[in-house]
């Protein structure tokens, strides 16, 4: 029709073209949202973890991390109250359990509750060696954190669970680390999957301690989440000491009652006796965590040795990293060093 609009129809090469082209985005698409998946099913939802440090996430990813931050928190503090319970409520003989004896030898005295320490009082050399411990460690970003101070520090992770099923995989990424083995409280808030309790049998103890072999294979060190039962309990300490024993750990004595019988068991058996000397983080405030930490320096300079138990806390990690001049007093070291 002259003088009309002239229709634009696309050629069947075009239309092939953009069909192609279409069936190309769509594939490409798949294959991507499939390969973020597996990312993230492989890493462990990590990248929320991440997220905390700084490096963004979703709402959901940062709400979830902060809701396991607070149970590990609710853990953290039952183990201090269980601490200070036990040395308020500390007597001259144990309580009855089943494997305390009337011949049995005293326990150690009580650490005091407020170690007046003078740093003038202690000589400037030779320099002591502090080993600091973080217990509780469970997730990625508490790794990153710690990392992040670039200081010899023990991390401490708890045993794979429910509540944090890559404990294992993020401690093979170290090349120091110690386990922390949770055992039968007096006092606790929320007791931990798979703790170890004094009736259990040599058959349980060496079911977890084989995994633990397993999961964990450079570990040398385990040291006890609460425990402040189990501990003070003579036949599960000496039962737990011998399954150590056959696949190669050893124990440090996080001290959490004054009962304690590792002290009394490592002298039959001739051994040293290693164990906490002061806790970081009983008080969380920024203060009282530097405080803490000026202490642990003067005990190891004026003892030549000495072990810190500190926990994952934000105002940990900050307090630890603004102490660094406080810290080059002494040698920190790790501990399978020893």
């Amino acid at each position: 029709m002259s003088g009309g609009r002239r229709r634009f129809f696309p050629s069947k090469r075009q239309l092939r073209s953009l069909a192609l082209s279409i069936l190309l985005f769509l594939l490409l698409t798949i294959v991507g949202g499939l390969s973020l998946y597996l990312y993230q099913l492989y890493t462990g939802g990590n990248r929320g973890e991440e997220g905390v440090g700084g490096k963004g996430g979703s709402t959901t990813s940062i709400e979830e991390i902060r809701r396991k931050e607070q149970e590990v928190l609710r853990a953290v503090l039952s183990e201090v109250e269980d601490y200070r319970k036990n040395l308020s409520s500390s007597s001259p003989t144990p309580p009855a359990s089943s494997g305390s004896s009337s011949s049995a030898p005293p326990p150690p005295p009580p650490p005091k509750r407020r170690e007046e320490v003078k740093r003038e009082s202690h000589p400037v050399t030779p320099k002591g060696t502090l080993a600091i411990i973080i217990d509780d460690v469970a997730f990625d970003y508490q790794v990153r954190a710690l990392q992040s101070l670039k200081i010899p520090i023990n991390l401490s992770f708890f045993p794979p669970n429910s509540r944090h099923p890559h404990t294992a995989r993020y401690a093979r990424r170290l090349r120091h680390y110690m386990i922390h083995l949770p055992l039968e409280a007096v006092h606790f808030r929320r007791e931990e999957e798979n703790t170890l309790r004094t009736e259990s049998s040599l058959a349980e103890m060496e079911r977890v301690v084989q995994k633990l072999r397993e999961q964990f294979p450079r570990a040398r060190y385990i040291n006890n989440h609460t425990g402040s039962k189990f501990t003070a309990d003579r036949r599960a300490m000496k039962r737990l000491i011998s399954v150590l024993d056959r696949y190669g750990f050893r124990f440090i004595d996080s001290r959490t009652t004054p009962q304690t019988q590792v002290p009394a068991i490592m002298g039959e058996l001739g051994r040293p006796y290693i164990h906490r000397d002061i806790f970081l983080d009983n008080v969380l405030s920024l203060s009282a965590i530097k405080g803490q930490i000026r202490k642990a320096v003067a005990i190891a300079r004026k003892r030549g040795f000495a072990i810190a138990i500190g926990h994952p806390h934000a105002k940990t990690i900050r307090a630890l990293r603004e102490s660094k001049e406080i810290l080059k007093k002494v040698k920190l070291i790790y501990i399978d060093e020893l």
